[in-house]
């Protein structure tokens, strides 16, 4: 998962980029604080000085200026610990399984010390983000994220409208959407769900499910278990009869089948209402029409209150034993506040990640965008992808893939299909199981 949450979190990050190099909307917040507080504090993070001195510290700067803020960057093939050991640093920017582990082991502060001694709104942020991190630190507050990723389902209400097929709703399952999915006549060459590619489509189930297409503890593929087997069953008749459609395009490609109107619905996330479908409006002119809302990301039906589409790649942390929590504190606060997120709100910086302040969402279009918070975060354990090989979960993409384009062909059944990504995968993953990264 961590992998997934980084390719995702790379493509919002260079979106952000582009957004803010076009922007010119200066910001302006008043902030309560004291200004004239002096410190050097140490902030670590993964990514550039100068992603995080726009984004944060300058503005940060403006109302702190004689708190001196060094960056310390670190790269993905770091050793994350040692790097923490060595450096020491005061503010930690986390991904979700690093917060788990350093919660784990008691290395950061709990917030609710500083909270209980200042008057910080916390109530603006979305409670049951608040409510998973304080489930995951037993009880305590170990970090803030400022912004969150999550997913909708996207769907064209011309088309609806047009074969008289109700619009979907909160909370429905994958077995309902893919129903609903069914009632589009693929002979009129319209599709009722576009996916990126089948991969996708059976992570993104499997993942509502907690499945896993390999165990851990004996390294053995499951891609032939009840379980997955179920799922390929749901995927299938309808995948070969086009009523899904995964094409495999560039996740950047603007063209794909529900931009063009070919295609009821899709799963994607947050950014894709400004990147994928502003800019098909940007690229083609005033002439594009698509008119579109969203619902909740499909569920599974022993929880439909829950989502496990929630991804937190900025959770702002402070150091157990830093020797400057206060003003490490003023820098967590600032970046969480009520008035950072009113006036990032009002950037074109700020649509890629929605602020966990969801009040400051931005809506123009008058969106159902509570598709994307009214869900309860699902907080799943993480795949060690150290335990395995070199590309194996790259090479089990591609297995898959090329195994659902052969079900789609014609040129296999499910079940041969099925077979040989699991035995395909499991040679793989038992040849190279030494070659590690």
């Amino acid at each position: 998962m961590r992998k997934r949450l980084i390719g995702i979190l790379m493509v919002v990050l260079l979106l952000t980029l582009l957004s803010s190099a076009c922007s010119s909307t200066e910001e302006s917040i008043h902030y309560e604080g004291d200004p004239k507080m002096t410190a050097t504090i140490k902030l670590m993070a993964l990514g550039s000085k100068d992603d995080y001195m726009k984004r944060y510290i300058d503005i940060f700067n403006s109302k702190f200026p004689n708190i001196e803020i060094q960056y310390i960057n670190y790269l993905l093939d770091d050793a994350f610990m040692k790097k923490l050991q060595e450096e020491k640093p005061d503010v930690l920017i986390l991904f979700l399984d690093q917060y788990m582990q350093l919660t784990e082991e008691n290395r950061l502060y709990d917030l609710s010390t500083l909270l209980a001694n200042d008057d910080f709104d916390l109530e603006g942020i979305h409670p049951e983000i608040v409510a998973a991190f304080r489930e995951m630190g037993k009880g305590k507050l170990y970090g803030l994220p400022p912004n969150f990723q999550s997913q909708a389902l996207y769907y064209n209400k011309d088309l609806f409208d047009r074969y008289g097929i109700p619009y979907p709703q909160d909370r429905m399952t994958w077995e309902e959407v893919i129903q609903l999915a069914k009632r589009f006549p693929a002979e009129d060459g319209i599709s009722g769900l576009y996916m990126q590619d089948f991969n996708t489509l059976v992570d993104e189930i499997s993942w509502t499910k907690n499945l896993r297409k390999v165990n851990e503890k004996d390294m053995q593929v499951t891609l032939n278990s009840d379980s997955y087997k179920q799922v390929f069953d749901l995927i299938f008749d309808a995948y070969k009869s086009n009523h899904i459609v995964v094409p495999g395009l560039d996740p950047f490609d603007i063209n794909d089948p529900f931009l063009s109107g070919t295609s009821a619905m899709t799963v994607d996330y947050y950014y894709y209402m400004y990147h994928k479908i502003g800019g098909a409006k940007m690229k083609k002119g005033a002439d594009y029409h698509l008119n579109w809302d969203i619902v909740t990301v499909p569920v599974d039906e022993s929880d439909r209150n829950s989502s496990p589409s929630f991804m937190f790649g900025g959770i702002f942390s402070i150091n157990a034993d830093s020797e400057q929590k206060q003003a490490a504190w003023e820098f967590v606060k600032f970046v969480n506040s009520e008035e950072f997120a009113k006036a990032k709100s009002r950037t074109i910086e700020s649509m890629p990640l929605p602020s966990t302040r969801t009040e400051f969402i931005y809506n123009p279009e008058g969106k159902h965008m509570e598709a994307f918070y009214i869900l309860k975060p699902k907080i799943q354990t993480f795949i060690n992808y150290d335990l395995f090989p070199n590309r194996f979960f790259s090479n089990l993409k591609g297995i898959v893939n090329s195994e659902g384009k052969a079900v789609w062909a014609g040129v296999k059944t499910p079940e041969e299909a099925i077979a040989s990504m699991q035995e395909r995968a499991q040679k793989f993953l038992d040849e190279n199981a030494k070659k590690k990264d």
